[in-house]
């Protein structure tokens, strides 16, 4: 199943929306956003480009601060 485009196609998967906030390594906009739950890792915060779909870490100048 290919990740939602468009936030009404976040929000029929499932996808719930949980505030704003800013990226702690380059201050950029972004939204929370909570996964669908899915088994025992589901409900997991994912941060989003402000008003889009696309995750913030395909974004992000400094992501693999935040790799693990």
């Amino acid at each position: 199943m290919p990740f939602p485009q468009t936030l009404d196609e976040l929000r029929s998967a499932g996808y719930r929306f949980e505030g704003d906030g800013k990226c702690k390594a380059c201050d950029a906009d972004l939204e929370w956003w909570i996964t669908p739950k899915k088994g025992e890792r589901g409900g997991k915060y994912i941060p989003m480009n402000f008003g889009t779909a696309i995750p913030h870490w395909s974004t992000c100048p400094n992501a693999e601060d935040f790799r693990k």
